[in-house]
C-alpha cells in the first residue's frame, strides 16, 4: 500500500508537498502566465514533444502526406520549408525589412538606416544581414502555428521512415521493380528473418506499385515470373508463397548474384533493381559484378539493401557500387530477438483470456553503414524548422501586445484592470482586452471596408443659376434608383441601413486567419480554467478575500478532495494575494482567524494545518458564514463553496446581504444537483455582482439550465461561438458574391454571343438585293444613250442649272454626275 501511495504522490508534486513532514510554499513573485508560450531559449530533446504532442507508439494509420513512396529529397520539394515559405530568409522579408548598413558607392562612405532608437526589434539572418521586424504579434503567432504544423509533419515522416518495412528495406520509389534475393550461408533462424522482412516489404510497399518480380540468385536462377508481373492480390499472395517455398540450402556460386542482376536488367519493363543481400556471396565476385554491370546495355538504377551484413569492407564496397549504378544503399542488422507476450481480447463465450507468444526482433544500423540520406534530410529540415520556431517565439515574447497597449484599451476600463496580469482577471475583464471586439474582429468591422451605401430615392441635384445676379445654385429634386443592386449581396447594417458588400476570397482568408488566432487564444484560456485549483474555485481576482467552505454532513464523501484542492489553491493563487481568511460552516460558522491575515509562508502553513483537521457534521448555516465574512471591513470579495440548500430561506439571505455593504459573493456549486440550491447560488452571485461557478466530478446534469454554467467559461464559449458564426456568415457572403460574379460573367458572355449571332444573321439577311456581277465593273466605253429620252422636268422660277451646281459644300452626287446632261428649257 505504501508503494501505491508513493506512486500517487509522485504524479502530483502539490500532493507530495502537502503530505510531507515540512510543507513549503513558494512566496516568490508570480511568474509569467501559464498561457504564455515556451521560452525560445529552452532547448528541447528530440524525444521531447514540447511543440507538438506525439504519442510514444505511432499509429498504424499514416497520413497521406506522410506515406508517399518517394525519396526525401522529392518529398521535401512538396512539403519542405521552402515550399511553405517558412525558411528564415523567406520569413524575414514578410515580417520586416532589411536594415541597410552598407558602403554607398556614390557617396563613397558607409550609410546606415536610422529609424529611431529602439523603434523596431532586430533579427539577424544567417548571412549576417539584420532585419527590422515591423509586423504585428498576431502574424508572428500565425507563423508559429505554421512552423509547429511543419515540425509535426517532419516528425511523422521520420517515424514512417524508421518503422515497419522502411526500417529494414528503405523506401521503394519506382513503379516497376525486380528484387534479387542473394542468400548464402544463413542459419534457419536468419533465413526466416530474411523472408519475414521481404514479405513485409511485399505487403506494405510493393502492393502499391504497378509491376514487380522476384529472382533467387543461385546456380540455377529461380524466377517468380519470366517478366515483371502486374501487382494484384493474387500475384502478391503467389509471390509470398513462392518466397516461403525457397530452399535455404540451394547451391550458390560466386557469380550467382551477378547473373541474377543481369537477368533482371534484361527485362524491359524494369525501372529499378533491388539487390537484397546478406553480403557473403558478393565478397568473392566483386570484380565480376562491377565489370558485368558497367558493360550492360540496359542502364537502370541498381539499389542495394544489406541485411545482417557484419563485414565493414563488404558494406564499403556496396556503398561504392551503388554510386556507379545511380542507386541508393540501405543497411539493417538484427541485434537480438526476444519473446513477448501480448494480451488479446477475452473470449466472449468462455471468458478466457487470450495470451499470444510472439517473437520480436530488435535491430539497427550496422557498423560502417551510416545513417541513410532519407532520414538525414528530413531530420535536418526539422532542425531548421525548430531553429526558426525558436526565433519566432523569441520575437513573440518581446513583441508588445497590441491589445494591452494604451491606444488599444478601452478608456472606460478601470486602471487596475489594465495593469493586472491576465491570470488574475475574470473572463469579462479578459474579453474586454483580448476579445473579438477589442481586436476589431467583429463581422461589421471586416465588412466596413468592403461595404457601400445603397442609394434609392429622391436626391437633390444642383443646377447653374439662370441669371448672373443669382449666386446660389438651383436645387431640383430627382428620383433615382440604384442600377447595380442585384449584382451585390444585401446586408442589414447594425443601425438598420441597407448596404451592399463585395467579399472576395482574399478578404475572407485574411479575416479567417486573424479570427482563428483569437479563437485559439480563447480556447487556451478555457482549457487553463479547467485545470488545477481553477477547476473548482475559479479565478481569484481580488487581493483581500474570504473563502467559505461547506462542511455539513453531506460533504463527508468529498471532504478529502476539497482539502486537496484547497492546498492547490494556496499554492497556485492564494500565495500571490495580500490577505486571506478561511471559514467553514455546518450548523455553526467557524473561522481560521478572526480577521483577514497577511499572506506569508507561515500563515499558509498554519492555514493548511487547520484545514487538515476539518470534519463534516450538522446542517448548512450559510448565512452565518456570510455574515462573519462581511463583518470584516477589509473584505473585498467572498468565495462561497456549498453543495446544498441553506438552512435559512434563500430570499431572506439575499435580502439581508443587500442591507450590508456591497461586497461581491462568488458562489461555487460543488456536486450539487438540487435545482433550488443551484438557483439560490446563481441568484446570490447575480445580486451581489459576483460570478457563479459550477463543478461536478460526475459530469454536468442533463436537466441543468444553461444559465447555471460557470460564468467565466460560459462567456468564453459564447465569444467563440460568435466568432465561428461570424466566419460562417462571411463565408456565405463570399459564396454569394462569387455566385453573383459568375452569373454576371455568364450573362455577359451569353449577351456577347447573342449579339455576335444577331450581327451575323443581320449580314446574311441584308435588305439590299444581291448585286449583279455585271454592275460591279463598268466598261470603258461610254454608256449608250437611252432609246427614248426622258420627258423634261418642269422648271422653277429663275435660272435653271444642273443639280450638281448646287453642291458647293459637299461631295458631288455620284448618280447625278453620271447622268447625261439635260437640255435647257426655253424661256
Amino acid at each position: 500500500m505504501t508503494s501505491v501511495a508513493n506512486r500517487f504522490l509522485s504524479v502530483d508534486p502539490h500532493m507530495k508537498n502537502a503530505f510531507s513532514s515540512t510543507v513549503k510554499f513558494d512566496m516568490g513573485p508570480a511568474g509569467p502566465s501559464p498561457l504564455a508560450r515556451v521560452p525560445a531559449s529552452r532547448k528541447t530533446d528530440i524525444n521531447e514533444a514540447v511543440e507538438v504532442a506525439i504519442r510514444a507508439n505511432p499509429p498504424r494509420e499514416w497520413e497521406l502526406d506522410v506515406r508517399a513512396l518517394t525519396s526525401s529529397r522529392k518529398w521535401l520539394q512538396n512539403y519542405g520549408l521552402k515550399k511553405g515559405r517558412l525558411q528564415l530568409n523567406q520569413i524575414l522579408p514578410a515580417i520586416g525589412f532589411k536594415l541597410s548598413d552598407e558602403f554607398d558607392e556614390t557617396l563613397k562612405k558607409p550609410v546606415s538606416s536610422r529609424y529611431g532608437g529602439g523603434l523596431f526589434r532586430h533579427l539577424m539572418r544567417a548571412d549576417g544581414k539584420t532585419f527590422n521586424v515591423s509586423c504585428s504579434k498576431d502574424k508572428l503567432i500565425q507563423l508559429e502555428k505554421r512552423l509547429l504544423q511543419a515540425i509535426y509533419l517532419f516528425r511523422r515522416r521520420l517515424e514512417w521512415l524508421t518503422t515497419e518495412s522502411r526500417r529494414t528495406f528503405g523506401v521503394v520509389e519506382e513503379r516497376a521493380v525486380t528484387v534479387v534475393l542473394d542468400i548464402r550461408n544463413m542459419s534457419p533462424q536468419q533465413f526466416d528473418q530474411y523472408r519475414t522482412a521481404l514479405e513485409r516489404v511485399l505487403r506494405e510497399q510493393v502492393s502499391q506499385l504497378a509491376k514487380f518480380n522476384l529472382i533467387r540468385a543461385s546456380e540455377d536462377i529461380q524466377l517468380y515470373s519470366p517478366d515483371c508481373a502486374p501487382v494484384s492480390h493474387d500475384t502478391l499472395e503467389n509471390a509470398i508463397q513462392w518466397l516461403w517455398n525457397l530452399d535455404r540450402l540451394a547451391p550458390v556460386s560466386n557469380t550467382s548474384a551477378t547473373e541474377a542482376i543481369l537477368a533482371a536488367l534484361s527485362d524491359q519493363h524494369n525501372e529499378a533493381v533491388y539487390l537484397f543481400t546478406e553480403g557473403t556471396s558478393i565478397d568473392s565476385g566483386k570484380e565480376v559484378l562491377l565489370e558485368k554491370v558497367s558493360t550492360a546495355k540496359t542502364k537502370v538504377p541498381i539499389n542495394v539493401v544489406s541485411f545482417n551484413c557484419d563485414s565493414s569492407n563488404t558494406i564499403k564496397f556496396l556503398k561504392d557500387f551503388v554510386k556507379t549504378t545511380g542507386g541508393k544503399f540501405h543497411a539493417y542488422a538484427v541485434v537480438m530477438e526476444l519473446d513477448a507476450y501480448e494480451a488479446q481480447p477475452a473470449d466472449g463465450v468462455t471468458s478466457k483470456a487470450n495470451i499470444l507468444l510472439r517473437r520480436k526482433t530488435f535491430g539497427g544500423i550496422p557498423a560502417g553503414a551510416g545513417v541513410r540520406e532519407d532520414v538525414v534530410l528530413v531530420f535536418e529540415e526539422m532542425e531548421q524548422a525548430r531553429n526558426n520556431l525558436a526565433q519566432v517565439r523569441m520575437l513573440i515574447e518581446n513583441a508588445p501586445d497590441p491589445n494591452r497597449a494604451s491606444k488599444g484599451i478601452d478608456p472606460d476600463l478601470p486602471q487596475a484592470v489594465c495593469g493586472r496580469d491576465e491570470q488574475y482577471m475574470s473572463s469579462r475583464e479578459w474579453l474586454d482586452i483580448y476579445g473579438l471586439n477589442s481586436r476589431k474582429l467583429g463581422l461589421y468591422d471586416v465588412l466596413s471596408g468592403v461595404a457601400f451605401k445603397h442609394q434609392d430615392g429622391v436626391v437633390d441635384v444642383m443646377h447653374r443659376p439662370a441669371t448672373d445676379t443669382q449666386t446660389d445654385a438651383v436645387v431640383q429634386q430627382k428620383l433615382i434608383n440604384a442600377r447595380y443592386c442585384e449584382q451585390f449581396p444585401v446586408v442589414r447594417w447594425k443601425d438598420g441601413r441597407v448596404v451592399h458588400v463585395q467579399v472576395t476570397p482574399e478578404v475572407h482568408r485574411s479575416y479567417e486567419e486573424r479570427v482563428m488566432v483569437a479563437l485559439n487564444k480563447i480556447q487556451q484560456r478555457v482549457d487553463w480554467l479547467n485545470q488545477g485549483s481553477r477547476a473548482l474555485f475559479g479565478t481569484l481576482c481580488e487581493d483581500q478575500l474570504y473563502v467559505l467552505v461547506d462542511t455539513s454532513a453531506s460533504m463527508q464523501p468529498s471532504l478529502g478532495f476539497v482539502k486537496q484542492k484547497l492546498f492547490v489553491l494556496m499554492q497556485e493563487q492564494l500565495r500571490h494575494k495580500k490577505k486571506f481568511n478561511i471559514v467553514t460552516f455546518n450548523s455553526k460558522a467557524a473561522a481560521w482567524k478572526d480577521r483577514l491575515v497577511d499572506v506569508s509562508e507561515r500563515s499558509l502553513q498554519s492555514a493548511w494545518s487547520w484545514v487538515q483537521n476539518l470534519s463534516c457534521w450538522g446542517s448548512t448555516n450559510t448565512y452565518a458564514a456570510i455574515q462573519l465574512a462581511m463583518s470584516d471591513p477589509q473584505t473585498q470579495a467572498i468565495y462561497l463553496l456549498s453543495d446544498g440548500r441553506p438552512d435559512q430561506p434563500p430570499k431572506s439571505i439575499i435580502a439581508q446581504v443587500h442591507m450590508k455593504q456591497h461586497i461581491p459573493i462568488h458562489t461555487i456549486s460543488f456536486n450539487c444537483e438540487d435545482r433550488e440550491a443551484n438557483q439560490f447560488l446563481f441568484d446570490l452571485s447575480e445580486a451581489t455582482g459576483g460570478r457563479y461557478h459550477y463543478f461536478n466530478d460526475r459530469g454536468k446534469p442533463v436537466d441543468q439550465p444553461e444559465s447555471w454554467e460557470s460564468v467565466d467559461i460560459k462567456l468564453l464559449k459564447e465569444e467563440m461561438r460568435r466568432g465561428f458564426e461570424n466566419l460562417d456568415k462571411l463565408a456565405d457572403l463570399r459564396d454569394e458574391c462569387t455566385s453573383l460574379a459568375w452569373k454576371r460573367e455568364t450573362d455577359s458572355l451569353r449577351q456577347s454571343i447573342e449579339t455576335a449571332r444577331e450581327v451575323k444573321e443581320g449580314l446574311s439577311r441584308s435588305a439590299m438585293p444581291p448585286l449583279d456581277p455585271k454592275d460591279l465593273y463598268r466598261p470603258n466605253t461610254p454608256p449608250h444613250p437611252p432609246a427614248t429620252p426622258p420627258p423634261p422636268r418642269p422648271s422653277s422660277a429663275g435660272p435653271s442649272v444642273s443639280r450638281t451646281s448646287h453642291r458647293s459644300d459637299g461631295p458631288p452626287d455620284v448618280s447625278d454626275s453620271l447622268a447625261p446632261a439635260r437640255p435647257t428649257p426655253p424661256p
